[in-house]
């Protein structure tokens, strides 16, 4: 991901337009052989163009120390966006979607951009810093976001989860992170990643907001853990992340977990690249556009596949399949169809009876046909997609359709794979007669 598609920053800011808009910005606004720019190694400039930014493009007003972190908005937009795809995908049945900000900053710009972009949304933010704490407080107070942004102090050896602590009753969609990313201030020094539009640009971050013990490895690998003790509360647990190197190391202690339900992501803006890890302990499951990312470094540690296709030749027509798979699957057991329109469906099953070992146990037991609906829960959700496309060169060019499956929800991924390829077996045959 280059940078979310729903980012208004994929072009870069036009810094003369906003200068006419956002007074204070027009000192720092300067020719270059390239166009307008601004002097990304002042601190000032740069806390400028964030709050002129934020000013014109989402109505928040922001005020922040000179001693804290600057963020830098496209960056953070990227984080917030893909976290509204994660809820649009598995919470839509939620009226109101709740999030944990960890470590939100004298900023608290996750929350600010979260609740202008989504109006059902609240947040809880926390940090362990008084002075962040304090401008964190005025920022949500002079946007007039008191009743769904909460400020929550934590202590450095307490829980980062604590608001799952504290109200044992409510559920959570999702925190976000963004933890400090170095292990010492030698580290922090010799790293080449304090930049956002141009190379070298100023990092004002305190201590605290950049350096951790262990790094942010560590740092992430405490929060899985305290996971581990609430689990379905939050329904995804994220974080970004500043080092690709971190990636493999978190994905295998959530494989070490046996969690396969996680997403991996990337942001890029300008020359600087980062990453961000998801992970769930729910059963609904992502499209890979939202979960896996195509660099070649990480194929390895990417999930499953959730979407799965199916090309066929035999069938001429989008209609013919269509009605085709509409008999294929009214003829399994405990199943039912549920179409959008004439080329989209969503399956449910309460039961797997279309395996071999279940069409086995059903023969040989009349016992076995109880319904399945009443006595188990579901265990699969599929959303089914008849699809056209184009192949074939610019003489011979013909149409061709195929069959995508798009995975959920369920538990088992191997419930999923059987359940495709039986309906691809039975379309195909049925086509045939």
């Amino acid at each position: 991901m280059v940078m979310h598609p729903r980012n208004r920053y994929i072009s870069p800011p036009d810094f003369v337009a906003l200068a006419r808009r956002y007074p204070p910005l027009r000192p720092y606004v300067f020719l270059t052989h390239t166009g307008p720019s601004i002097d990304f190694k002042s601190p000032v400039a740069q806390r400028r163009l964030t709050e002129a930014l934020l000013h014109i493009d989402f109505e928040i007003n922001l005020s922040l120390p000179d001693n804290r972190l600057c963020p830098p908005v496209p960056n953070r937009l990227n984080y917030v966006l893909w976290i509204q795809d994660i809820v649009r995908e598995t919470a839509s049945e939620v009226a109101t979607v709740r999030g944990i900000d960890i470590g939100t900053g004298a900023s608290a710009i996750y929350p600010l951009l979260a609740c202008r972009l989504e109006p059902a949304w609240q947040m809880i933010s926390t940090d362990v810093d008084r002075v962040s704490l304090i401008y964190a407080q005025k920022n949500v107070e002079r946007n007039n976001l008191s009743n769904r942004v909460r400020i929550m102090e934590v202590s450095p050896s307490g829980s980062m989860l604590r608001p799952l602590e504290e109200d044992t009753l409510s559920t959570y969609e999702f925190t976000m992170c963004n933890p400090p990313f170095y292990s010492s201030s030698e580290e922090a020094a010799q790293s080449a990643e304090a930049k956002e539009f141009i190379p070298n640009a100023v990092c004002t971050g305190a201590e605290s907001e950049m350096i951790t013990p262990g790094g942010e490895v560590t740092f992430v690998s405490r929060m899985f853990s305290e996971s581990l003790q609430h689990r379905t509360r939050c329904r995804w647990y994220t974080s970004m992340l500043g080092k690709m190197a971190s990636l493999p190391e978190i994905v295998g202690l959530l494989r070490d977990n046996l969690i396969d339900n996680y997403a991996i992501a990337e942001f890029v803006q300008g020359q600087t690249r980062r990453w961000a890890i998801a992970w769930s302990f729910g059963t609904r499951r992502l499209p890979d556009v939202h979960s896996r990312i195509s660099n070649p470094t990480l194929q390895s540690i990417m999930p499953a596949r959730t979407t799965l296709y199916q090309q066929l030749s035999t069938i001429p027509s989008l209609s013919l399949l269509s009605s085709t798979l509409n008999r294929v699957i009214m003829e399994i057991d405990d199943v039912s169809v549920t179409w959008d329109n004439r080329e989209s469906c969503l399956v449910q099953a309460t039961a797997n009876t279309w395996s071999r070992s279940a069409r086995r146990k059903k023969a040989a037991s009349s016992s076995q046909a109880c319904s399945y609906s009443k006595c188990s829960p579901v265990v699969l959700q599929c959303r089914i997609h008849c699809r056209e496309g184009v192949s074939g060169s610019e003489e011979h060019k013909s149409a061709d359709v195929h069959l995508e499956y798009q995975w959920v929800d369920g538990s088992e991924r191997s419930v999923f794979e059987s359940f495709v390829n039986h309906v691809n077996r039975r379309v195909c045959s049925v086509a045939v007669t």
